[in-house]
C-alpha cells in the first residue's frame, strides 16, 4: 500500500509538474512575445515619429515664403529630426523586407535632404527655386510613401504578432484549466481507490476484532494484499492464536485447580486406604492426562515396593510388574530426591524401568512424608513431556496424597486402639462382674449345698422303702433327679469361683483340640452335624490342657446346641501374628446383635432352662487368664463364629 501511495502520489507530482512546467515554458513565450510586442509598439512609434516628421517637413517646405511659414532654422531643425527618425528605426531589428525598405528609405531621406538643401541655398530666379522645391516636395512625397508602406507593412506584422500572441495565452489558459482538472480527476480516482483499498482490510479487521469481542478467540483473517495490511493481518492473526493459546492455558490452569481441589477434598474426606488411591491415580490422569501410570506402595508384609495400583491407555506393565527393595528404592531416591525424567540408557531407568515395556522415558515423583518414603508414582509416556507447572501441581497433589495416606494409618491406628480400649474396658467390666458374681457364687454354694445334701441323704432313704407306692417312687425319683442337678449346678458355681492357679506345660493346641473332637463325636453322630477341620501346622504354646479342653468342649456343644436341624461343624487353626487362633463356626442360627455384646456375661444364657449361662463366662475367664483373647462374629440366620486367639510363649 505505502508504494501504490507513492506511485500515485509520483503521478499527481508529475502531472502537476509536466502542467507546471507547460505553463512555465508558455509563460515564458509569452512574456518573451509581449517583450517583442512591446518592443514593436516601440518601433511602430519610432515609425510614427518619423512619418510625422516628414509631414512636418513637407508642410514648412510648402509653406515657405508665405506669412504662416516657418523660418529656415525651424526646417532645418525639423529635418534633422527627420534624420534621427530614421536613424532610430535603423536600429531596431526588423525583418529582411522591412530592413530593406527601411534602407531604401534612408536613401530616399538622404536625397530628400540634398534636395531641401538645394532649395535652401540657391538664391537664383524664382522659376528655378520653384522647380527646386517642387523637386524637394516630389523627393518628399516618395519617402512619405515609402514611410507610410513601410508603416502599414510593420502594422500588419504587429497586429498578426498580437493575435498570435493572444491565441497561444488562450491556448496556454486552456492548456491549465485542463491540466488542472485533469490533475483533479486523476487525484479524486486515486482517492476513491486507495480508500476502497484501504477500507476493505480495514473492514476485514473491524470484523475479526468484533469475532474476538464476541468470544471467537483464535479466529483469523486473510488478507493478501496490499503488503501493510498483511503484516498487519500476521500481526492480528498472531495475536488471535496467542489469546486463544493463553486462554486455552488459563482454562487448562483452571480445569486443572478445579481438579486439585477436588481430588484433595476427596481424599480427606475419606478413610478407606483403595478409595484414595483411585481418587490420587484418576485426579492425576485428569491433570496430566498421560498414557500410564503406575503407583508404587510398600508392602507391609515383606518391605516391599510393589504397584498397588496401575492405569494403561498402552500396555507398559509387564507381569507382574516392577518390585523395588526397601533398599533399592531408597538408594534411588537417596540419589535423586527430587522429581525428575530418566530416559533409556541411564541408569536410574535401567534401574526404575524393570517390568516395564513400550517406555521410552519416565517420569517420577517421590511420595513422601516427613521424610519418609511412602512409594513413587511412575508416568509412562512417550509423547507427553512433564513440564514445570505439571511438577508443581503434582508436588500439591503427591503431598496430599502422603498426608491422605497417613491419615488413613493413623485412623486405623486409632482405631485399633479404640478397639483395644473397648476391648480392655469390656475385658475389665467382664473380670469385675466375674469377680463380683465368683464371689456370690462361691457365698451361694456353700450355703446351697448343705441343704442339697440333706434332700439328696433322706432321698435315698426313703426309696429304700420297700412299701412305697409307684408314684410316690416316681416323685423320687424326679426330686433326686433335680437335686442331682442343682448339685451340679453348684459344683459349677463353685468352679467359677474357684481360682486355682494354671498348670502350664507345652501344649499342641491341634492335638487338644483333636482330643475334644474324640470326645463329642456321639453328639456330632446323634445331632447329624458334619464336621469339618482344617489343622495348620502350630507351634507349641504354654497353657493348660484340661483347662483348654473346657473352653473347646464348652464351644463345641454350643455350636452343636445351635444346629438342631443340622448342619456343618468347621474347626479352623493358624498363626496370626504373634498368636495362634483356633476358628469353630456352625451353620446355626445365629446370635442377634443385640444381645450379642451380652453372651459372656454370667448366667446370661439364650438356652431357657436347658443352660446355666455360665459356659461363657468360664471359657472366657480362662482364655483371659492365659493371656488370650475370645472373640465372636456372628449373623443371625447363617451361623456363628468364635475365634480363640492365645499367645505363642515358650519355656515355663
Amino acid at each position: 500500500m505505502r508504494n501504490k501511495i507513492l506511485r500515485y502520489l509520483a503521478i499527481i507530482f508529475l502531472l502537476f509538474a509536466a502542467g507546471g512546467g507547460l505553463v512555465f515554458y508558455a509563460m515564458q513565450k509569452t512574456t518573451s512575445d509581449l517583450q517583442i510586442l512591446i518592443s514593436l509598439h516601440r518601433v511602430e512609434t519610432f515609425r510614427q515619429d518619423l512619418i510625422i516628421s516628414i509631414k512636418t517637413v513637407q508642410n514648412n517646405l510648402f509653406t515657405i515664403g508665405t506669412t504662416f511659414g516657418p523660418e529656415l532654422d525651424i526646417i532645418v531643425k525639423n529635418v534633422l529630426s527627420l534624420d534621427e527618425a530614421v536613424n532610430r528605426c535603423q536600429q531596431c531589428h526588423h525583418s529582411p523586407e522591412l530592413t530593406k525598405r527601411l534602407q531604401r528609405l534612408k536613401d530616399y531621406v538622404e536625397k530628400y535632404k540634398d534636395a531641401l538643401s538645394a532649395f535652401i541655398t540657391t538664391t537664383a530666379n524664382p522659376e528655378r527655386l520653384e522647380r527646386l522645391k517642387e523637386i524637394a516636395a516630389e523627393v518628399g512625397n516618395i519617402v512619405l510613401h515609402e514611410a507610410e508602406e513601410m508603416t502599414f507593412i510593420a502594422h500588419k506584422k504587429l497586429q498578426q504578432k498580437t493575435e498570435e500572441a493572444i491565441a497561444r495565452a488562450n491556448k496556454i489558459k486552456v492548456f491549465l484549466v485542463l491540466t488542472l482538472f485533469g490533475t483533479m480527476i486523476f487525484g479524486f480516482f486515486v482517492a476513491l481507490t486507495l480508500t476502497k483499498d484501504i477500507m476493505r482490510p480495514v473492514e476485514k479487521l473491524k470484523m475479526a476484532v468484533e469475532k474476538m469481542a464476541a468470544g471467537q478467540l483464535g479466529y483469523s483473517v486473510d488478507i493478501p494484499d496490499p503488503p501493510e495490511f498483511s503484516l498487519l493481518a500476521r500481526s492480528f492473526n498472531h495475536l488471535s492464536q496467542a489469546l486463544k493459546t493463553q486462554m486455552e492455558k488459563t482454562q487448562e490452569y483452571v480445569h486443572r485447580l478445579r481438579e486439585l481441589h477436588r481430588v484433595t477434598l476427596l481424599m480427606h474426606l475419606t478413610t478407606d486406604r483403595e478409595t484414595i488411591i483411585g481418587e490420587f491415580i484418576s485426579g492425576v490422569n485428569e491433570v496430566l492426562r498421560v498414557k500410564g501410570l503406575i503407583l508404587l506402595m510398600q508392602d507391609e508384609d515383606n518391605d516391599l515396593y510393589k504397584p498397588v495400583h496401575t492405569l494403561q491407555q498402552v500396555p507398559i506393565l509387564k507381569e507382574p510388574g516392577p518390585s523395588y527393595t526397601e533398599e533399592e528404592l531408597k538408594e534411588i531416591y537417596q540419589h535423586r530426591p527430587d522429581d525428575f525424567v530418566c530416559r533409556k540408557d541411564e541408569e536410574v531407568f535401567d534401574r526404575m524401568g524393570k517390568g516395564l515395556y513400550n517406555a521410552e522415558s519416565l517420569y517420577i515423583h517421590w511420595i513422601v512424608h516427613t521424610d519418609r518414603l511412602l512409594g513413587a508414582l511412575l508416568v509412562v509416556d512417550p509423547e507427553r513431556e512433564i513440564t514445570p507447572e505439571d511438577s508443581r501441581i503434582m508436588d500439591i497433589i503427591c503431598n496430599n496424597f502422603a498426608v491422605a495416606i497417613e491419615n488413613v494409618h493413623l485412623y486405623e491406628n486409632l482405631q485399633r486402639q479404640m478397639e483395644a480400649l473397648k476391648e480392655a474396658q469390656d475385658q475389665l467390666i467382664q473380670a469385675a462382674k466375674l469377680a463380683a458374681i465368683g464371689e456370690l457364687a462361691a457365698t451361694i454354694a456353700h450355703e446351697l449345698n448343705n441343704p442339697l445334701t440333706t434332700i439328696l441323704g433322706y432321698t435315698e432313704l426313703m426309696k429304700e422303702e420297700e412299701q412305697l407306692p409307684e408314684h410316690v417312687k416316681k416323685d423320687l425319683d424326679i426330686l433326686e433327679s433335680e437335686s442331682l442337678r442343682a448339685r451340679d449346678i453348684v459344683r459349677q458355681l463353685l468352679e467359677f469361683s474357684r481360682k486355682r492357679p494354671l498348670q502350664l506345660s507345652e501344649v499342641d493346641l491341634n492335638d487338644t483340640i483333636q482330643e475334644v473332637i474324640t470326645f463329642v463325636s456321639p453328639n456330632l453322630r446323634k445331632s447329624s452335624v458334619r464336621l469339618v477341620t482344617e489343622f495348620a501346622p502350630l507351634p507349641s504354646i504354654m497353657a493348660d490342657r484340661d483347662q483348654l479342653k473346657q473352653v473347646f468342649l464348652n464351644l463345641i456343644n454350643n455350636a452343636i446346641q445351635a444346629m438342631p436341624e443340622g448342619g456343618t461343624l468347621s474347626i479352623k487353626t493358624g498363626v496370626e501374628g504373634h498368636e495362634v487362633l483356633a476358628d469353630v463356626s456352625d451353620t446355626g442360627v445365629g446370635i442377634p446383635e443385640d444381645i450379642l455384646p451380652r453372651i459372656f456375661e454370667p448366667f446370661f444364657s439364650t438356652k431357657k432352662e436347658k443352660g446355666t449361662g455360665l459356659g461363657l463366662s468360664i471359657s472366657y475367664r480362662i482364655v483371659e487368664e492365659h493371656g488370650g483373647r475370645i472373640l465372636v462374629k456372628s449373623i443371625p440366620g447363617k451361623g456363628t463364629t468364635f475365634r480363640v486367639l492365645l499367645p505363642i510363649r515358650k519355656g515355663a
